[in-house]
Order: C-alpha cells, then sequence, then structure tokens
C-alpha cells in the first residue's frame, strides 16, 4: 500500500513536470488550438480556449496514470479503491504542480514584471491564456478538476479492462477477422487479384495531381523526392547495415552536378534535361565509390562519423567563395533547367498540363522506376547478400559472400539513387544553394527508413509522409518541429523498434511428416 502510493506519488510529479515544460514554452496552447481545429472546422484564431487546455491537462496526466497502472505494480494484486486512489493521488499531485506554477506566473503579470527576460515563450498574452483571462482562483480550481478526472478515468479504465480483459478480447476478435477475413481468401485462392489491385492502387495515385490543389502538389512532390531517398538509403542501412551520416553529400552531388550543366551560370553548358540527369546520377555513383573504397572495412559508430566527415566537406566546398566562380558559392545556382512537357499529353488529355502537375507525374515516374529497381535488388541474389551482411558479417564472409564488394555496391547504388533525388529537387525549385544540404537532411532521410521500417520498401514510403507530409499538414508545430520529432523517435525506439511497417522475414515450414521422412533418410 505504502510502495502503491509513493509510486504515484512520483509519476504524478513527473506528469507535473511535463505540463510545467510544455506551458513555459506554450506547446500546451498550441496542441490545444490544433485539438480545436480538429473538431471545429471554424476554428480560426491562435489561442485556445479555457476547455481545450483542461482537456489536454487531463489527458497527460490520463496517459501517464494509465501506463503506470498497467504495469502492476510488480506482483502484488490492488484493490478497486487502492487503484483509483492511486489515479486520484497522482492527479493531486499533478495538479499541485501545475497549479503553483500559474500561481507564480500570476503574480509576476499582477506586479507588471515582464517574465520574457527570463523564458522567451510566455508572454503576458501566453500567461492571461493560462490563467483563463488573468482569473487565478479559477484556473487553480480548472487545473486541479483536469488533472483529478484524469487520473480518475485512468484508474477506472484499467479497471474494467483488467476486470474482463478487454484489451485481450479485442485482439483476439481483430486477429481472427484477419485470419478469417474474406478479402485474404478471396486474394489466396486468385492471386492476380492482387496484381489488379496494385495496379488500381497505382492509378489512384496518377489521380491525385489533378484533383489537389497547388499546394497539395507541392507536398507529395517533396515527399515523394524524400522516398526516393529513403529507398537508396534504405539500400545501405537497411539492407546492408552500413550507418551512413552523410548521405546529404551524395545528394548535393546529383543537384549541383545537374544544375551546372543546365544553368546558364556559372558556365553556360545549358543541356537538356535527361543527358543532365543520367550524368548527375554518374557523379553521385563515382561519389559513393570514392567514400565506399576507404570505409569498406569500418563498421558501426566509425562508418557514422567518416561519413558524416564527408558530408560535411561536401556543404564547405560548395558554400566556400574560393569555389564560387565554379559552384555559385553562398549565392548558389539559379534558373536550373527543367524538362520539356512532351506534346504527346496534350495529344492524349486535350491540353498540357499545368508545369507543377507535369513535375509531380515526372517524380512518379521516377519514383516508380527506383522502386521496381530497389525491389529488384532487395529479392535477389545481391539483396540477400547484404541482408547476411547486416546479421553477421563474419558469418556471412564464412558462407561465401565477398563482404567488400557488396559494401561498396550497397554505397555506390544508394548514392546514385540519392543523386537522383537531388537532380529532380534541383530542377523542380530551379535554383540550388548550400544551405539546402544541411547535415538535417541526412537526419531525415535515416528517420524515413527507420521508422517506416529497416529494410522495407513500402514503410519507406509511408515513412516519408510522417517525416515531410505530417509537419506541412500541421503548420501550428513548426515552433516545436524538433522537440515533436524527437519524441517521435523515442516513442518509435520503445513502442515499436522495427518500425511502422517492418519488413516481412520469410519462414520455412516444416511439416511433421517431412520431418519423419529426413529421419529415415539419416538413419544409416
Amino acid at each position: 500500500m505504502k510502495t502503491l502510493f509513493s509510486k504515484s506519488i512520483q509519476f504524478g510529479i513527473i506528469a507535473g513536470v511535463i505540463l510545467i515544460f510544455s506551458e513555459l514554452i506554450n506547446l500546451t496552447s498550441t496542441f490545444a488550438v490544433i485539438l480545436e481545429k480538429l473538431f471545429n472546422s471554424a476554428k480560426t484564431g491562435k489561442t485556445a480556449s479555457p476547455l481545450a487546455i483542461q482537456i489536454l491537462t487531463g489527458l497527460v496526466v490520463f496517459f501517464i496514470a494509465y501506463t503506470f497502472l498497467r504495469k502492476k505494480n510488480g506482483s502484488k494484486s490492488h484493490t478497486a479503491g487502492q487503484e483509483i486512489g492511486s489515479g486520484l493521488l497522482m492527479g493531486i499531485t499533478a495538479g499541485i504542480l501545475i497549479s503553483l506554477l500559474n500561481v507564480i506566473l500570476g503574480t509576476y503579470l499582477a506586479k507588471g514584471q515582464d517574465i520574457r527576460n527570463y523564458l522567451d515563450a510566455v508572454s503576458p498574452e501566453v500567461i492571461s491564456t493560462f490563467l483563463f483571462q488573468t482569473d487565478i482562483a479559477n484556473a487553480v480550481i480548472r487545473y486541479f478538476i483536469a488533472t483529478i478526472l484524469g487520473g480518475l478515468a485512468a484508474s477506472l479504465l484499467h479497471l474494467v479492462s483488467s476486470k474482463t480483459n478487454v484489451s485481450g478480447k479485442i485482439s483476439k476478435f481483430i486477429q481472427k477477422i484477419v485470419q478469417q477475413s474474406k478479402i485474404r481468401i478471396f486474394l489466396n485462392k486468385y492471386p492476380y487479384m492482387t496484381t489488379i489491385l496494385t495496379l488500381l492502387v497505382v492509378i489512384a495515385v496518377f489521380l491525385l495531381p489533378v484533383l489537389v490543389n497547388a499546394y497539395a502538389i507541392s507536398v507529395l512532390g517533396i515527399v515523394f523526392i524524400y522516398a526516393i531517398m529513403g529507398l537508396g538509403l534504405n539500400l545501405i542501412v537497411g539492407l546492408s547495415g552500413q550507418l551512413v551520416f552523410g548521405y546529404v553529400a551524395f545528394y548535393a552531388l546529383g543537384a549541383y552536378t545537374f544544375g551546372l550543366l543546365t544553368a546558364p551560370k556559372p558556365f553556360g553548358i545549358e543541356m537538356n534535361f535527361w543527358p543532365a540527369l543520367i550524368i548527375a546520377i554518374f557523379i553521385a555513383a563515382i561519389g559513393g565509390l570514392f567514400v565506399g573504397v576507404p570505409i569498406m572495412n569500418l563498421r558501426g559508430d566509425y562508418l557514422a562519423i567518416v561519413t558524416l566527415g564527408f558530408g560535411e566537406i561536401i556543404r564547405i566546398l560548395i558554400n566556400s567563395n574560393l569555389l564560387a566562380d565554379f559552384t555559385g558559392g553562398p549565392q548558389g545556382i539559379k534558373n536550373i533547367g527543367q524538362p520539356t512537357q512532351p506534346a504527346l499529353t496534350a495529344k492524349i488529355f486535350g491540353k498540357p498540363f499545368d508545369d507543377n502537375v507535369w513535375f509531380l507525374y515526372l517524380i512518379l515516374i521516377l519514383f516508380l522506376v527506383v522502386l521496381y529497381v530497389v525491389f529488384r535488388l532487395q529479392y535477389s541474389r545481391t539483396g540477400r547478400s547484404w541482408e547476411a551482411m547486416r546479421e553477421d558479417e563474419t558469418v556471412a564472409q564464412a558462407c561465401g559472400v565477398t563482404v567488400s564488394s557488396y559494401k561498396v555496391l550497397a554505397v555506390v547504388i544508394g548514392a546514385a539513387i540519392a543523386g537522383l533525388a537531388g537532380a529532380i529537387y534541383a530542377s523542380r525549385n530551379t535554383y540550388t544553394g548550400p544551405g539546402e544540404y544541411a547535415f538535417m537532411v541526412s537526419v531525415n532521410a535515416l528517420a524515413v527508413v527507420v521508422i517506416g521500417g529497416m529494410g522495407s520498401i513500402p514503410g519507406t514510403l509511408l515513412g516519408a509522409f510522417i517525416i515531410k507530409g505530417l509537419p506541412e499538414l500541421l503548420r501550428d508545430l513548426e515552433n516545436y518541429r524538433m522537440l515533436v520529432f524527437g519524441a517521435l523517435l523515442i516513442a518509435m525506439m520503445i513502442i515499436r523498434p522495427e518500425g511502422i511497417w517492418p519488413v516481412k522475414r520469410r519462414t520455412l515450414s516444416v511439416t511433421p511428416e517431412s520431418i519423419e521422412v529426413l529421419k529415415k533418410d539419416l538413419k544409416p
């Protein structure tokens, strides 16, 4: 009993600290505004209502209290009264902490002192929002009600779920539905229907550019460019198991090569799109060979540090004033060439596409080409060799895999795909500069692979939508993008370390009959 309540106080303090931190950086108000917009499309302001702040405060306490109660508190079983008391104690503890913060903030506001001298995000308007128009007593009561209700709801939900085993029954019901799904039975009976459904999905994707607005087209373009990058990095990190942190270097090589070949300055070559694209891919592949050969005997952290250094070298070189006559220096390269829309589109559709629509179609086509190449590689002898290296290099080498050659091959192919993505990106924007190739580009590309699922092709596409699509849709979180990004990575590593859509492992099923036959064959 004593241990239960002491742990309840500890978790209540954790909930209170999270609430205090979120309020001091104004994250609570931002999430409250998003919550209101989800359920009220007419909401346009940037100020959260008291009810939304209360609901969000209660949800924080609810999730932390439910997480604590699900741990069963060791091997001991507790009565319903003890669990309800535990939830209430967590809510009261969190309520005391968050109320104390708002009393302090209200005192500063009443004295006319500007707390922004200490905390930039806490302006007088922000304090008034959390104090519900400077009514400190009302705010304290509201926060206590929210935290107590959050803790009480968590304890009641845990009691109901533990007594009736609701979670276990739901999981068994879902598993039964999946196993007995008519769709699954139908697809197993008619395998060609899988191909038809895949074609329907591809057709639906190709209809998107003519159905969505210009902003959605822009977001989809950058998502599919990062999906192409993710597919290339997936060969290096997901399949061959090489931790590369300087992937942005190959992305920059492709973009700058394409820009120098198609832009009027600094060289004035102004080459056509397709030859320039092929050369950009080739130069990026050479860069991969240049990096891959020296690092083929490195593993783990050493490999990550070396590739990180290569990425920084490329960024510094393209940003250098000494090479401004060759790379454009800090100003970058402008007026980069774009592909000419074929006349065939006008004949088929009656009129040519808009430039942004046509370019999105081009990105989709190139994405499908890369997808096909990566798919064929993954399920080929080369892909199996990469997977063997990833699991254990020593065992793979003992089985006849030339580890050094396959390492370099993975880096070269991944670099070529990154060069393709960089060239498309530069052509799409008609501009490229050193500021676009910072270390965070490599981090984003790696996050696409890790969050989607290491070695998973559909997971890479899903990761690209999460990393580059969701931040564009949730523009209200722009100031907290890195905070949310870090929290997402931590949650993924704890909850689902294999990724959202992990790759399926091939298994060999052995029937009892085949075992008996094997035993007979092995008998002398």
